[in-house]
């Protein structure tokens, strides 16, 4: 009689192989590996030769003997099968999942979609009419995006509380929307001049081609290394590392000083643009994860382990980054952010740049539900919020230059 452990017994079904496949499309791999061919195996530890092949693992993107490895069918689209390698380390991560009919539902939906629906400009006017503390950023925000105000203006303090909350957030004002503010005789005019300013607020959509993220095409080019598949693995390389930190380094106390009620506030604005459970920017230094500015009210001291955090995969493509539910993800399922009571399982990141294009830090969002896919307009809201945390953090690095 066959014992538990007989091969026949480990067998999987014809739908588990079918969810297999599946997980597989699901994951991102490597086809193209960035790094040189090993001259050993990397599970038997065999030395590769003309008679000893080597194959890439497209699952962790490092170099396998045959018989340590084995071809698995592949279902990105639905009914569309192609054939990887996998190491069988790697495999006992494949042959793991929760909730199998998730991968059709990923499977069929795109990861944008078209609507230019917003909600920064109602953001910006409840902020504006209720938050006083907020008021003075809610004005740099606004002349960014090419309003004529003045974010330093004294009159701002002047107002009393009760003209802030009684100005209606559908205000309907006849002072054109270029008048000088401070021409305005009474301070219920400049409340509701301020207030319609935000309704005027207006993001140029990104079009539907141009919203694009790192890896959407199941794709990377940085290697897996995990010493327990049941672990998270080593936070991935990151091209031109050396220089990102010593830009970083180069920076000194000004990290200490980012969460200024602007910086709080861009980060309330992508929480509630994209209606997530919060919004952070965050720096990656050398083995850890600092965030630097959180919406009002949320702590800002927390620091994670590189390779406890979404930010160090995310600084491996120049792109902007997305994790649609981590719990599926054979990079992300382990990492305590997820598997922990927090359960955070949805992750987007925008670059923060330096004057060079280089990225210094990024603007990320998390959410305990997954997200499928974002809308254009909120692509478009996070990248021009990005864009502006750039601008505001080279004019900071330049103040303190001078």
């Amino acid at each position: 009689m066959a014992s538990s452990d007989h091969p026949v017994f480990q067998r999987l079904s014809r739908l588990q192989l079918v969810a297999r496949r599946r997980n597989i499309g699901y994951q991102t791999l490597v086809f193209q590996s960035s790094e040189p061919r090993t001259e050993r195996c990397k599970h038997c530890g065999r030395q590769f030769s003309t008679d000893w092949k080597a194959f890439l693992c497209h699952v962790c993107g490092l170099w396998v003997c045959q018989p340590c490895s084995c071809v698995l069918e592949r279902e990105r689209e639905l009914q569309y099968i192609t054939f990887i390698r996998s190491c069988i380390d790697c495999v006992s991560m494949l042959n793991k999942w929760s909730d199998a009919d998730l991968f059709t539902e990923f499977a069929t939906h795109p990861w944008v979609v078209s609507s230019s629906k917003k909600q920064i400009s109602l953001t910006l006017a409840d902020t504006l009419r209720i938050k006083k503390e907020s008021r003075h950023a809610v004005l740099t925000v606004l002349k960014y995006l090419g309003k004529a105000v003045d974010p330093d203006a004294l009159y701002l303090d002047t107002i009393e509380e009760d003209e802030w909350i009684a100005a209606t957030t559908e205000c309907n004002v006849s002072h054109p929307s270029d008048v000088d503010v401070n021409s305005l005789e009474t301070p219920t005019e400049r409340v509701h001049h301020l207030v319609q300013l935000c309704f005027e607020v207006e993001i140029p959509e990104v079009p539907l081609g141009d919203c694009v993220f790192a890896e959407s095409d199941g794709t990377r080019h940085y290697a897996l290394r995990y010493d327990d598949p049941d672990e998270p693995s080593d936070a991935p390389c990151v091209p031109d590392e050396d220089e990102r930190l010593r830009t970083i380094e180069e920076y000194g106390s000004i990290t200490r000083s980012l969460n200024t009620p602007l910086m709080q506030l861009i980060c309330a604005l992508v929480a509630k643009e994209l209606d997530v459970w919060s919004a952070y920017i965050t720096m990656v230094k050398d083995k850890t994860q600092y965030l630097v500015a959180a919406p009002p009210g949320c702590p800002c001291s927390m620091a994670l382990k590189r390779s406890q955090s979404f930010c160090a995969y995310a600084l491996a493509s120049p792109r902007p980054f997305m994790v649609r539910d981590a719990s599926m993800d054979i990079r992300f399922r382990n990492l305590d952010v997820v598997r922990g009571g927090s359960h955070l399982v949805f992750y987007i990141a925008f670059p923060i740049v330096d004057e060079n294009g280089k990225t210094v830090a990024l603007l990320c969002a998390l959410d305990s539900k997954p997200h499928k896919s974002i809308t254009t307009m909120q692509y478009s809201v996070m990248q021009r919020l990005a864009a502006m945390t750039s601008s505001f953090l080279q004019k900071i690095v330049d103040q303190c230059e001078q």
